[in-house]
């Protein structure tokens, strides 16, 4: 359970709700406890048609003929001890009953203490003195526990509701700080599934978690111990006796618990499907209906959630099979008790199997009150076996949230980072190799420089490791050998963040966030003037379908730009990092999805842009190429051509074969 109670321990920041939830579930638990003791002695006083004075008169009688009696029983034990013709045996059984009747005669007198001086004051004087009045005046105070418990109740439901909602924020907002953290390598392996499931899924198990904890696992554990507490001061033999069931039930109720953990681990991933589908179905629908694919994809997610619907099922079985389990401990107990404490009664004795149960013979209304508080703290205890699955669920919850951001990220700000240079010399990949799988390389030992201010073109094949490059030049991923410097300054060495504020990266998929034109541009450099905005808006040759938008910059453009081609989302994509204006441009298929015409406009444009940065341009596109100064081909992770662009066109290989291939 330590995952959950790392969430509990976060919840300590609002002490004072946790403190008000825990003061209402004493008086709550006061309350249950304070109904059962009081109401059920007045319904056994009145239906015999006697007061309260009455009552208290009975005992004090009852006490002083017992004290009276066991006085009589000590003077003859005492008689026949001092008798010099009594048996060594006999004498020794008389000490023995002499030793029990002078402890049953020192509880005697305390009980006729109690009931003369500590409780007939206030019968006295506050009683009614009449039967009838009596009761009426048992079921009024009973109406007012009732209703003060319902206040507790509903301030102790409002004020759990408030912990764990906003403890589950606090947790949503650390959880997405720590997934923007994570390296790419996690979140390419988490997958967008599964990082919804926590932010939805989980985390309302988690709330529900809290809410149980300090809702029903704070009442009804004080509502039982209070029960228990006054069985005790009846008789803790007795209570003990009635409860030695209780071992075997823990081990029982601890083998379902465990597989209804197993069972929630399943429920999680089942959902992470669940979204998975939903995810890939509505993203790429067009795709769906294209090839007809409505049918394959019904099926799917019919699958999925049918193993969803099973994993819940098999829970509520498992939660289901707690209750009964819970009931039938509850009944063993009072099972146990009856027999035990009817032997008691019946046979006037206080000690069973040779323990002593008690001082005094316990009288039967005595009896009946042990089991009204056995009965009043098993509905609490079957109600705690209830929260036993909420509690499972949110701990393992709390587990798969802290699972995925407690791992250790492969990319890491150093300790000291060291301050990053203002690129203005040099870009050096030094004999560098990566993977993303073992033994699978994807860059193969890459040299390259690239000197600040020039445009550098890279070419290749589908899978020669180009966008890979650039991943590592931002360091989404670090190099298994190798470095990348900056200026000089080993990129490992420095803070990502202030990185990447040297880089702007615009990629053939021309990512947009749901909101405006003007927003998505601005997301480059928020508090950019208008006249930036303004250029960007230029290079970029926006305004040949923004000034056809009836809300210009700012119309709205959909999820991910749906509400633009992906012409014009490539655009906005380019005035978006021209605004930031990098140290450090890529380019990456920028202008895959644009027209002949609209290219060269945007060249034309960006040409003065490049002039002054470093400008890496990705691309399978030879009239991108006019922009280059240099560029080399890749193949296999490997650059097998670097040269000038007329060189490249004049003498290399590797390029003429790539571009007479794929012209």
């Amino acid at each position: 359970m330590k995952p959950f109670f790392r969430a509990v321990l976060m919840s300590l920041r609002y002490k004072w709700s946790i403190l008000g939830a825990v003061v209402c579930a004493i008086m709550i638990s006061f309350l249950w406890s304070f109904s059962i003791s009081a109401i059920l002695p007045v319904v056994q006083v009145v239906l015999k048609g006697e007061t309260f004075h009455d009552w208290v008169d009975s005992e004090i009688e009852n006490s002083k003929n017992s004290i009276a009696k066991l006085e009589s029983e000590i003077a003859d034990y005492k008689s026949n001890i001092a008798d010099e013709s009594t048996a060594e045996d006999e004498r020794d059984r008389m000490k023995l009953r002499l030793y029990t009747s002078e402890d049953r005669l020192e509880s005697e007198n305390a009980l006729l203490v109690r009931y003369d001086t500590k409780i007939k004051p206030y019968v006295t004087d506050w009683a009614p003195d009449d039967p009838f009045k009596t009761l009426v005046a048992a079921m009024g105070l009973l109406l007012v526990l009732t209703l003060l418990k319902g206040c507790f109740l509903v301030a102790s439901a409002y004020l759990t509701a408030r912990v764990a909602s906003k403890t589950v924020m606090d947790l949503r907002r650390i959880y997405y700080r720590k997934a923007l953290e994570l390296d790419q390598r996690r979140i390419d392996r988490l997958g967008t599934s599964n990082m919804m499931t926590h932010l939805s899924h989980n985390m309302l198990m988690v709330s529900s978690g809290l809410k149980v904890f300090y809702g029903k696992c704070l009442r009804e554990p004080l509502k039982m111990v209070t029960c228990l507490a006054l069985a005790a001061y009846i008789s803790l033999p007795l209570l003990l006796f009635s409860l030695i069931i209780l071992p075997a039930g823990y081990f029982l109720v601890r083998n379902v618990s465990s597989r209804m953990k197993r069972s929630t681990e399943n429920e999680m991933q089942g959902m992470a499907d669940v979204f998975q589908t939903l995810i890939e179905t509505f993203q790429k629908v067009k795709t769906v209906r294209l090839f007809n694919g409505e049918q394959a994809e019904r099926r799917r997610f019919r699958k999925n959630a049918n193993t969803l619907y099973h994993m819940s099922v098999r829970i509520s079985l498992y939660d289901s099979i707690l209750r009964p389990l819970s009931e039938l401990l509850g009944i063993i107990s009072i099972a146990l008790a009856i027999l035990a404490g009817a032997w008691l009664v019946l046979n006037q004795e206080t000690k069973l199997l040779g323990i002593q149960m008690s001082e005094t013979p316990i009288r039967p209304v005595t009896l009946l009150y042990f089991y009204a508080l056995l009965a009043a703290a098993s509905d609490p205890a079957r109600k705690m076996t209830e929260v036993v699955n909420v509690i499972i669920r949110g701990n393992t919850a709390c587990e798969n949230l802290f699972k995925t951001y407690d791992v250790e990220n492969q990319v890491r700000t150093p300790d000291s980072p060291v301050p990053v240079p203002q690129h203005c010399e040099t870009i050096t990949f030094d004999d560098v190799l990566f993977a993303y799988k073992p033994k699978q390389p994807v860059i193969r030992r890459v040299s390259l420089e690239i000197p600040h201010k020039q445009t550098l073109a890279i070419v290749g094949g589908n899978g020669s490791g180009k966008s890979t490059l650039m991943n590592l030049l931002c360091r989404f991923y670090d190099p298994n050998r190798g470095r990348i410097m900056i200026d000089g300054v080993d990129i490992k060495d420095v803070s990502p963040r202030k990185l990447r504020r040297q880089i702007a990266w615009v990629t053939q998929d021309s990512v947009l966030f749901h909101g405006s034109i003007r927003e998505n541009i601005l997301y480059g450099k928020p508090k950019a003037t208008d006249a930036e905005l303004e250029d960007a808006v230029q290079v970029a040759k926006l305004h040949d379908f923004v000034d056809t938008m009836p809300d210009g910059l700012d119309s709205m453009i959909g999820d991910n730009g749906s509400h633009l081609s992906a012409g014009q989302r490539q655009r906005v994509a380019i005035a978006r990092a021209v605004l930031a204006n990098p140290r450090i441009l890529i380019l990456d298929e920028a202008t895959s999805q644009v027209d002949g015409q609209t290219e060269s406009l945007i060249h034309g444009e960006l040409e003065s842009f490049i002039r002054g940065r470093t400008t890496i341009i990705v691309t399978h596109r030879e009239s991108s190429l006019c922009l280059a100064d240099r560029v080399i081909v890749m193949r296999l992770g490997r650059i097998v051509s670097d040269s000038t662009v007329e060189e490249a066109v004049e003498n290399s290989r590797p390029f003429q074969h790539l571009f007479k291939r794929t012209a």
